[in-house]
């Protein structure tokens, strides 16, 4: 069975000790995981602390070329160390990457336009293509691959890309069985101010409705419609939970349930 679980960089810290445990858990299962990860609230606080302007357009982060360098360093290099290192220290053997390494993620710049006028983002890039031998070459060699998000332009440069794009690209890449995010959020809601009023189950036309009746809102907007376009490109099965839950994933991936999000293909809603 093949896994791509991303976790967000507000649920990544140090002294995090469940995580790196169900890891291993489920590499003891025979499962095939691939970890990738977020971090954009390390990085605001490593700008800010640099004297950077922060600026978010369209929920993306600008990134002057001089940002960029920053970006790299921080998620590819202080937080993608540091998931490696929870991993290691568990017994996991992890092997840490970026979306630059082996081509893994090629990227082209973003483009946002407002009142038809194009918005310079800077070095912030959308998903091309994934190339996915390098994690096959690493699985083959006993390895879990942890992902940073930054990818390369196709020419030898960096891009900043939405770790949840990467994260997608590569699942729908691997034609994964289950794809599984973890945030601090505790899935899709009804009502964002109510995390009671969780939808436990979707299906491809339910998400469907969900967007068309504008059920939901904010950042829940785009990444249902990821999450659309990924299983429409054959992910079996989608999971959005709270990090909290994260200790019940090898339930779940046996079969069992865990509290979050489910959606699923129309033939498979169940």
């Amino acid at each position: 069975m093949k896994v791509v679980i991303k976790v967000s960089g507000k649920i990544l810290h140090p002294e995090e000790e469940v995580f790196p445990q169900v890891v291993a858990r489920l590499l003891a299962q025979g499962i095939r995981l691939v970890i990738v990860h977020g971090g954009g609230p390390q990085l605001t606080q490593y700008l800010e602390e640099l004297g950077r302007t922060v600026q978010f357009v369209e929920g993306l982060r600008v990134t002057t070329p001089q940002d960029m360098d920053v970006v790299e360093m921080v998620l590819s290099g202080l937080l993608n160390k540091m998931v490696v290192g929870m991993l290691v220290k568990n017994g996991v053997p992890a092997c840490g990457i970026s979306g630059r390494d082996g081509s893994l993620v090629e990227a082209e710049p973003c483009v946002v336009e407002r009142a038809g006028k194009r918005i310079d983002l800077g070095r912030v890039g959308e998903v091309k293509r994934v190339k996915a031998q390098l994690i096959e070459t690493l699985w083959e060699g006993g390895f879990v691959p942890v992902v940073s998000p930054v990818s390369g332009d196709g020419a030898g440069g960096a891009l900043n890309v939405n770790a949840d794009w990467v994260a997608a690209k590569i699942a729908q890449a691997l034609g994964a069985d289950k794809f599984v995010f973890f945030s601090d959020v505790p899935g899709v809601l009804r009502n964002p101010e109510d995390r009671n009023s969780l939808i436990d189950h979707l299906s491809l036309s339910e998400v469907e409705r969900l967007l068309e009746e504008g059920v939901v809102s904010g950042g829940m907007i785009p990444k249902l419609k990821m999450l659309e376009e990924v299983i429409r490109g054959g992910v079996k099965e989608v999971f959005i939970g709270e990090g909290t839950e994260m200790i019940h994933l090898p339930q779940f991936v046996a079969g069992g349930s865990m509290r979050g999000t489910r959606i699923v293909p129309e033939e498979d809603n169940r």
